[in-house]
């Protein structure tokens, strides 16, 4: 069973027994035990498909590691953990996890969690959206022009890649703030613009194919493609 999976647990017992539960099912597994030692794997490891988050741990909790990870990485988030209460259930998910598992938790459920979010992610890479010679390779969350990597940050990806999939329909702000930055987001939808610019700025003239419709929002003016 191909997956790669993050654990970020500091319960020593809980995440021994987790590491045993992935690989027996064939996972390729990685630990932390802390949440700037998982960011640091984060960052140094490629083709993470799921991180399984503990909430309570030191350095860094599992709340402070959702928000740096959503804003930098494409990898699904399961939250693992004994506050199990309807509260924390819901920050966790309105926060950018994908799911939640609380402790003591059964086996045959986390793993069937576990699975189907390593597929959705698997399926979400599997794509390439080509435009000309710009190029977004979700497999790796990377963009090209002309075979040129350029680095943007992972909110200008997702951007670009919302652009893409909606290509020659108009976005209105409201729409790229909820896809984007989520629902709960209440800052100035200026960000869009500025994010806009940065992106324009970041893909060269493959910027040109971005289009600002006065008073409505945005659309992707190129004629994509899957492969």
């Amino acid at each position: 069973m191909e997956g790669r999976i993050l654990i970020a647990d500091d319960d020593n017992r809980v995440n021994e027994l987790l590491q045993e539960i992935f690989t027996m099912e064939g996972y390729e597994v990685l630990a932390a035990y802390d949440g700037e030692e998982a960011l640091r794997l984060l960052e140094r490891e490629e083709g993470v498909d799921l991180l399984v988050l503990d909430v309570m741990m030191p350095a860094l909790d599992g709340w402070e590691v959702l928000e740096y990870v959503r804003e930098r990485y494409e990898v699904k988030v399961l939250m693992l953990t004994a506050l199990t209460d309807e509260g924390n259930e819901v920050r966790g998910l309105r926060a950018g996890a994908d799911d939640y598992v609380a402790k003591p938790f059964k086996r045959a459920v986390l793993l069937e969690r576990a699975r189907r979010l390593i597929q959705e992610q698997s399926e979400k890479r599997a794509r390439d959206y080509v435009c000309g010679p710009l190029r977004v390779r979700q497999r790796e969350c990377k963009v090209y022009v002309d075979k040129e990597e350029r680095k943007l940050t992972m909110k200008e990806y997702h951007l670009l890649l919302l652009l893409m999939k909606n290509n020659k329909l108009v976005l209105n702000r409201d729409v790229i703030l909820e896809k984007i930055w989520g629902a709960d987001y209440d800052g100035n939808d200026r960000t869009i613009d500025t994010h806009i610019k940065m992106l324009r700025r970041s893909l060269g003239e493959c910027g040109e194919y971005i289009r600002t419709i006065r008073g409505l929002g945005y659309s992707f003016d190129g004629e994509v493609s899957e492969e």
